[in-house]
């Protein structure tokens, strides 16, 4: 299963639909045992994987399955279910009220389907930015968002126009510009019918806004239409139904309203006592409640639940915290053994680059002098053509394994299939020459690399004297053939 190919997984995604969570859960749990793998495949299954998690409202779950796909994109190969990745991160982290984190990931993903020319994706990305600003209050910048998300809706699915809409009518609401709103909301209704594609934010956003616009008929409609679907709300749903309904009876001095937000909100806590969020927004509504009944027993509970849930969310963040510490360390131990070569245990190419980077930018080492060597093994390709691969590859690594011998301390990198590169920062010239000859004595017939070399005084000048080095390798190269033949 490990090794499962695109076409292999998708046929067996479609299967383990029809499974328990548990045992869905378990086969993505098993597929990405392989920590390695950069594939399509691994997006995919860490997708899924995070979306049955989401589901369940365990947003922290489904952050630390995504997070290790989003730190790593570029090594994995483009699919659009990157951006979904993306996605998934961005409303987990929405739900864990990090929106300005939310943000990042919605942003991150509008650039690599702009990268990948995914005009598709652009007012899907637009309208989740707006979605952040919109929890954070800020509806001028909501209302940029989605109006760039409008400009480029005839790239996209018409669907979308529902959820622009309604938000664009949500945050009109907000701001008081209600005929505004109205027209908004009415328009993503009759032409993107909305009421159709996500009813739940139709019927929420119509309960505040004909309250508003002082229509009480529509007004009770709708808030029946809450009330009666919030035993199957989503957290995060939850959340602002509650909150939404509960203003509106506060502003009515509708009791019985309040009250039965008040009640939902209690049992939900009871059937979810790990969602600290809700517990926190439930003690809040029930300290503005008895603010305004005056009830000074009701105050200090609600005083006390508040302090309990933030006392819980600081904890939490602890635990999250280290666990993102764990993750962290766990994906650069990835890299760094992305960026050693399995053969020889030299660093790669790319790694040799990073490096080079690190030194220009540190005076202290850009100062100090450095030898460079350019290493070519003898005889690679004959060994490979006559007696396969795998000898050739053992001829690799008996020649790193001499250069290690001798330049332990030094940077040594496989830079090509059969060129190495040495990197000696040694005290003098004298002592790297020295180190050199030692190399040479250990060379056999059957077993030598040709070098070229330079001593520079000054090791900011690497990479612009490698060349030299390379060329005095290729010399030497030659004087290895004539006198061989």
């Amino acid at each position: 299963m490990l090794n499962m190919n695109y076409n292999d997984f998708l046929t067996r995604q479609q299967q383990i639909k029809k499974l328990s969570i548990a045992e869905q859960k378990n086969f993505y749990e098993q597929l990405l045992k392989k920590k390695y793998d950069k594939t399509e495949v691994r997006i995919l299954a860490s997708f899924y994987y995070g979306q049955l998690f989401y589901q369940e409202g365990n947003f922290r779950k489904t952050i630390e399955i995504i997070e290790p796909i989003i730190v790593d994109y570029q090594s994995y190969p483009y699919t659009p279910k990157l951006l979904s990745c993306f996605n998934l991160i961005g409303v987990a982290t929405h739900c864990e009220t990090e929106y300005n984190v939310s943000r990042f990931f919605y942003e991150t993903a509008l650039k690599i389907a702009m990268e990948n020319d995914e005009k598709y994706y652009y007012a899907f990305e637009y309208n989740n930015i707006a979605l952040t600003y919109i929890e954070e209050q800020n509806y001028e910048e909501a209302l940029k968002s989605l109006a760039l998300a409008e400009d480029v809706l005839k790239d996209c699915d018409e669907e979308m126009g529902a959820y622009i809409y309604i938000n664009k009518s949500i945050s009109l609401q907000k701001l008081n510009r209600l005929t505004e709103a109205l027209k908004a909301f009415e328009l993503g209704v009759s032409q993107y019918h909305a009421d159709t594609i996500v009813p739940d934010d139709v019927t929420r956003c119509a309960a505040t806004l004909y309250y508003k616009l002082e229509q009480p008929e529509k007004y009770e409609t709708y808030k029946k239409q809450i009330l009666s679907k919030m035993d199957e709300m989503y957290a995060a749903e939850f959340m602002d139904a509650c909150r939404e309904l509960f203003e509106c009876g506060r502003d009515s001095c509708d009791d019985n309203l309040m009250n039965h937000i008040l009640r939902s909100m209690n049992q939900y806590m009871e059937k979810y006592p790990d969602e600290i969020k809700v517990g926190l927004e439930f003690a809040e509504l029930i300290y503005v409640y008895a603010v305004g009944k005056m009830d000074k027993d009701a105050i200090l509970e609600a005083l006390e639940a508040k302090n309990y849930y933030k006392d819980r969310i600081i904890e939490y963040s602890k635990e999250n915290h280290i666990k993102s510490l764990q993750q962290y360390i766990e994906i650069n131990s990835q890299i760094s053994e992305l960026e050693r070569d399995a053969l020889t245990g030299f660093k790669t190419r790319k790694a040799y680059y990073k490096d080079i980077a690190i030194i220009e930018c540190d005076e202290e080492m850009c100062n100090q002098p450095v030898g460079i060597a350019f290493a070519d093994v003898n005889g690679l390709k004959k060994i490979n053509d006559n007696l396969g691969h795998e000898a050739g590859d053992e001829l690799l690594a008996a020649i790193a394994k001499k250069i290690i011998t001798i330049f332990q301390e030094a940077g040594c990198y496989r830079f090509g299939g059969d060129e190495f590169i040495i990197l000696s920062f040694d005290k003098s010239e004298t002592d790297f020459q020295n180190k050199l000859q030692k190399l040479s004595k250990l060379w056999t017939a059957e077993c030598s690399a040709s070098i070229g070399s330079v001593w520079l005084e000054h090791a900011k000048d690497i990479e612009k004297n490698l060349s030299v080095a390379d060329e005095k390798m290729y010399v030497n190269k030659n004087h290895y053939y004539k006198n061989r033949f």
